[in-house]
């Protein structure tokens, strides 16, 4: 089989493979059929341990799904990397790329950006610069902005969207805004508590709350909830010490 460079490309190829629908796939390895799109299109980033699941729940040659070099399917004479070792290299890949993320940001470069990180998620709309809620402010890439003005930071505290690559300690990078659409993260407010989750619409408009941690159930939003959208998050930073 030819070469396919695409990350996303290649887990396509093993959804059509075996004939399933990004639901169906997304079930057998714990993520819901909306992240399974955004990962088949390269968005959001894969994390170790959903290329891990794909290689225990189908028959692959994992050296094809980290370089897409040789066959996509195991052959049974073949044993290939074994699962220790392909955890290691996927996971010194990821923490490598974050490394030359970080690093390569100068801290006097003019197109960095003064993000405020706040103690606790704030009202949509523009941030207030006097806030007491600001802890300090933050050097981000301007380009991470895309132009826009009203962006804050939070620090994530909780290990539901960890399959999506937001871990525990993460600062997250946010655009202010009270609309989201069907699969971005966003920040949300349930009934005064704060939490990010992927927005789910389905057609006929039910609202929920989708967690990327099979450990986590959906938070189906109704009629007599105060719920609000408080952000979409735009980027996620992590500080290897």
């Amino acid at each position: 089989m030819e070469q396919v460079c695409s990350l996303g490309t290649r887990i396509k190829s093993v959804r059509d493979h075996f004939g399933l629908r990004q639901e169906e796939f997304g079930e057998k390895i714990g993520l819901s059929g909306n992240r399974v799109s955004e990962i088949e299109n390269d968005k959001g980033g894969t994390k170790a341990s959903v290329l891990i699941s794909i290689c225990q729940e189908f028959p692959l040659n994992p050296e094809w799904l980290l370089s897409g070099e040789g066959s996509m399917l195991k052959k049974p004479e073949e044993s290939g990397i074994s699962p220790d070792e392909f955890s290691r290299r996927i996971t010194l890949l990821e923490k490598q790329m974050q490394q030359f993320v970080i690093n390569t940001i100068e801290p006097e470069s003019p197109s960095l950006a003064k993000v405020p990180l706040y103690s606790s998620a704030v009202p949509a709309g523009m941030p207030d610069p006097a806030s007491d809620e600001i802890e300090e402010y933050l050097d981000m890439p301007a380009s991470w902005a895309q132009g826009k003005k009203n962006i804050y930071a939070l620090k994530v505290n909780g290990d539901s969207m960890v399959d999506i690559g937001i871990m525990p300690g993460d600062l997250l990078m946010v655009e202010a805004r009270t609309t989201a659409r069907d699969g971005q993260v966003v920040v949300a407010c349930i009934n005064g508590e704060v939490t990010v989750k992927t927005l789910c619409i389905s057609n006929t408009g039910t609202i929920s709350l989708m967690p990327e941690n099979k450990r986590y159930p959906p938070i189906a939003i109704t009629a007599d909830m105060d719920f609000r959208i408080q952000g979409v998050v735009m980027a996620a930073v992590r500080h290897y010490a």
